[in-house]
């Protein structure tokens, strides 16, 4: 009886411990299933939904870029990509192999590739996704009918191999205002580390509610296929900030279907979609017959040789209507893959036409910043318009009698009073006002630094550069040398250490001509958004001028001389004479390498009496800029003001050197 009841208990003991083993069980099941079902369960149906869907993206178009007047300076037209689906290739390693010779065969004639670089890309694409279609990168854009008909005809011996028909930017001017449009290139991995996380401003959402796909609930606005602005307006207008978050602009939104699929990954039927919308269009300031004149005057006045810059802006507005830099490029040569030949030969050529030289050029204003030393003579000295000194060429300074020559050697400009200073360029007059009226180079740092020399100006197109204007401390820290009284006697007449930019000129050109507002440049007048999202247009605001704290009649007097450069018998701006509007100007030779030519500045604007647009224009080792800048300038007027004289063999009044 007592063996019985010991296995009685054994048994007992036995059966509680399964049924503790199977409660266990049953709790680690239920315990998974709560884990799989609440707490991870949006994992794992966007996991399902993902398995079971496929998203087909639709491109976008580009905005469009116009000139103030609507005539189409950036547009998009039609082009071809062959491009990889990863899940559609062979398993079976041989037969990828037979795509990849087939391709490079297709391919090498046009694109001059190999099985080696085809191989290498499609790992790289299949390293990155598996259903999304990927451009071979450079060798599978922009192919020719030729490459889409044989890839079209092999479709079926090629599987995983698709042409995708792609909108491309298209440049109708080539070379017109390139250097102000910029140009647009596939995203590079740097830039799409920078912008990976923006997203649209209103998320795609699903018409079918029980489909939550991140792709489009929460739709990046860039992805490795993405087109990308890389300089000028395309690359400033690409997108702004608002309120913290990101509203593109040129960049249109992509379209898509969103397909249900079967086990192999193919198409069972549509569940939605959404057709792509555009991206905004953008007005540009630039008259684009203004901007053709004054590259053409350029290009004819450079030659193959050297290389210049104009600059024509609007005085009361700040606007922009010709930004020119020579040499340039034809924008549409960044659209297909540069051959490498080329781009040494571009690299190489000591005319830097990747520069845009109007706003990036640094050079010694010469004579032209005589407008600043003449304004500040007459704010921060005695000196008035009667004040006369004598020229007889030159001058010595020091102990060791260094000498500073005027442009017009003896007998020189004889006596000089304000007005033919400014009018004649006489170097002389104004080493004199450092020398016997007390013209500093604190003041004429301080002047320059007002009228916005030394920084930025603002412009609405990335690249620009500041400038220089050297003071005691700027030499004392770089040069690690004493300021002396030749550094003030250089500065002057802008020559020494002190840069400006084409840019800088027209902008204190302008200040001198509407009475001392120093405006911010802009190149973009209106944005015209599309209609998804609210198909108004918006007229930029022009951030406002800063005025100078300036004696009303000071730049008045500064006008007159200008005005007086253009009308004397020897004034050096009489080129622009004679042009059926008004104008005043003043010219400018910078010395830069001994027994080179000088560099050619001339800046002015017009009309006169009611001042509406100034000019700036500089040319490398143009000599005189009278002789040599001002024709173009006078040309860019003619075009602006429909006057006689915007075209090729203008004839000039004899001018003088400076």
């Amino acid at each position: 009886m007592d063996s019985f009841t010991d296995q009685k208990a054994v048994f007992s003991i036995r059966l509680r411990a399964i049924a503790i083993a199977i409660a266990v069980v049953f709790a680690v099941f239920a315990g998974r299933l709560w884990l799989l079902q609440l707490t991870h369960w949006t994992a794992y149906a966007e996991r399902a939904v993902g398995n079971r869907t496929k998203i087909v993206w639709e491109e976008a178009a580009r905005g469009l870029i116009y000139d103030r007047s609507g005539r189409v300076l950036a547009e998009n037209e039609p082009g071809w990509n062959v491009e990889i689906v990863p899940a559609d290739l062979p398993r079976d390693p041989e037969r990828v192999e037979e795509i990849i010779a087939q391709l490079a065969s297709i391919l090498g004639p046009e694109k001059g590739t190999s099985t080696v670089e085809i191989r290498e890309r499609i790992e790289k694409i299949c390293a990155q996704t598996i259903v999304e279609a990927m451009p071979l990168e450079e060798i599978g854009e922009n192919v020719s009918l030729r490459v889409v008909q044989a890839i079209e005809a092999r479709q079926y011996e090629m599987p995983g191999v698709v042409i995708k028909e792609v909108l491309r930017r298209r440049y109708p001017g080539g070379e017109l205002a390139a250097h102000v449009i910029g140009f647009v290139r596939g995203i590079t991995d740097l830039q799409l580390e920078r912008v990976r996380d923006y997203r649209w401003p209103q998320s795609g959402q699903t018409a079918n509610r029980l489909l939550d796909i991140p792709e489009l609930s929460e739709e990046r606005i860039y992805t490795a296929s993405s087109q990308f602005g890389q300089e000028g307006v395309e690359a400033s207008y690409e997108w702004r900030e608002r309120n913290g978050k990101v509203l593109p602009i040129l960049q249109g939104r992509r379209g898509y279907h969103l397909y249900e699929v079967n086990a192999a990954g193919h198409p069972v039927r549509e569940i939605e979609s959404r057709s792509a919308e555009p991206g905004a269009a953008i007005y540009l300031s630039i008259d684009s017959n203004v901007q053709r004149v004054a590259e053409k005057a350029l290009e004819e006045a450079i030659g193959s040789r050297l290389s210049g810059a104009a600059v024509m802006i609007d005085v009361q507005t700040g606007e922009i209507i010709a930004l020119a830099s020579k040499p340039s490029l034809d924008a549409n040569i960044w659209t297909e893959p540069i051959p490498p030949d080329r781009w040494q030969r571009i690299e190489s050529d000591e005319r830097h036409p990747l520069q845009n030289k109007a706003i990036a050029g640094e050079y010694q204003p010469a004579s032209v910043f005589k407008l600043i030393s003449a304004t500040a003579a007459l704010q921060a000295t005695s000196l008035t318009t009667a004040t006369g000194f004598h020229c007889d060429g030159s001058i010595t300074v020091g102990r060791h009698h260094q000498l500073f020559k005027c442009w017009k050697s003896r007998p020189g400009h004889g006596s000089v009073s304000f007005y033919k200073g400014i009018a004649e360029s006489c170097d002389v007059y104004f080493y004199e006002l450092v020398r016997k009226a007390g013209l500093t180079s604190r003041n004429l740092a301080r002047y320059a630094r007002l009228f916005g020399l030394g920084s930025v100006t603002g412009i609405d197109i990335p690249g620009e550069e500041e400038g220089l204007v050297p003071d005691r401390e700027w030499k004392d820290t770089v040069e690690r040398a004493p300021w002396s009284t030749g550094d003030t006697l250089n500065m002057v007449i802008g020559q020494g250490w002190l840069q400006a930019t084409p840019l800088q000129m027209a902008v204190v050109t302008a200040a001198v001509a509407n009475g001392g507002k120093v405006l911010t440049p802009r190149v973009v007048r209106k944005i015209q958004w599309p209609r998804w999202l609210d198909g108004r247009t918006e007229m930029l605001q022009q951030p406002p001028a800063r005025q100078l704290d300036l004696d009303e009649k000071t730049l008045a007097r500064v006008r007159a001389g200008m005005r007086r450069a253009v009308t004397d018998a020897h004034g050096t701006a009489r080129a622009v004479g004679n042009l059926g509007v008004s104008v005043a100007g003043k010219t400018g030779s910078a010395q830069h390498i001994p027994n080179r030519p000088t560099h050619a500045w001339f800046v002015c604007f017009a009309p006169y009496e009611q001042p509406k647009y100034a000019v700036a224009v500089f040319v490398w080792e143009g000599g005189g800029g009278g002789k040599t800048a001002a024709p173009i300038a006078r040309r860019i007027l003619a075009a602006a003001f429909g006057t006689a004289g915007a075209g090729r063999g203008l004839a000039t009044l004899p001018v003088a050197s400076d």
